[in-house]
């Protein structure tokens, strides 16, 4: 767990004081840990950790086995932030007067998908933002070593060990190639062409053989931002504000990728075609 020393520190104190809550909820990003906190929760406390789909069946069944258990059990409700409401709904009563032998963790992104009423049930535990240093630290003990450049890659764009995930998945080096390949030929290639880029960004966050579409649009941001600083040193007005204007567009795509139900492969095409349009 590199980054996240005071929440251990905290939970192993409330531990060692039997004082750690029967009902908990671990908030932060996609990637940053969660489910790998709420193991080490369980095996701080010597218990078995058992995962529950967030769907009523599940829940239900769960809340069920709560009542009968003879050995502690900690269940961890991973990903809640997609739980319906007569899910959530059930959790009440449980969340308020949880069995003895039960401990129940949710993990969640979005702490506004959560009902109030279950928040002030609950413990809250956020996980804390990672350094640059602390994700090459996980990427070195976990993944490998990195070329001098890699290394840099992974400071440049990643926010959580997901995102090291995901770029060693697909080649570190092979992703920022492959980046720098689009903006040098975006606004050359024919526009069916550029649509086919589509064809190598995972917009639905399960393929791990093509290009997360998040780590792409900061890696898009980050190659203009390298080509803007050569215009400034160059003194080439035209093409600062040729690349601030792809700066633009990508954040202005990457600050709609967290809208609830958006279409992502609608808004990657979009972001295709705002970047020719700027830049024709």
């Amino acid at each position: 767990m590199i980054g996240q020393s005071n929440l251990l520190t905290i939970i192993d104190e409330q531990i060692m004081m039997d004082e750690f809550p029967r009902f908990s909820i671990i908030i932060g990003p996609e990637g940053s840990g969660k489910k790998t906190l709420a193991k080490a929760m369980a095996f701080a406390l010597e218990s078995r950790c058992n995962f529950i789909e967030p769907k009523i069946d599940a829940v239900r069944e769960m809340i069920k086995e709560c009542y009968t258990i003879n050995d502690t059990m900690v269940y961890v409700i991973a990903d809640a932030d997609s739980m319906s409401i007569s899910a959530k709904n059930a959790m009440l009563k449980i969340c308020e007067e949880t069995p003895k032998k039960a401990y129940i963790i949710m993990t969640v992104c979005d702490e506004s998908s959560l009902l109030d009423t279950i928040k002030s049930r609950a413990s809250i535990y956020h996980m804390s933002p990672y350094t640059p240093a602390e994700l090459l630290d996980y990427a070195r003990l976990s993944k490998g070593n990195l070329s001098n450049a890699g290394e840099l890659i992974v400071q440049d764009l990643c926010e959580t060990p997901g995102d090291v995930n995901k770029l060693y998945a697909v080649g570190v080096e092979a992703f920022y190639k492959f980046v720098e390949k689009v903006v040098d030929n975006i606004a050359e290639v024919s526009t069916a062409n550029a649509l086919k880029i589509l064809d190598s960004i995972d917009t639905k966050g399960n393929d791990e053989d093509k290009y997360d579409m998040v780590l792409f649009l900061r890696a898009f941001k980050a190659v203009c931002g390298k080509e803007m600083r050569k215009a400034v040193a160059q003194d080439d007005v035209e093409g600062q504000m040729y690349f601030s204007a792809g700066i633009k567009v990508a954040s202005n795509t990457l600050s709609k990728m967290s809208i609830t139900g958006i279409n992502k492969g609608a808004l990657f095409d979009m972001f295709i075609l705002d970047c020719r349009r700027v830049w024709s």
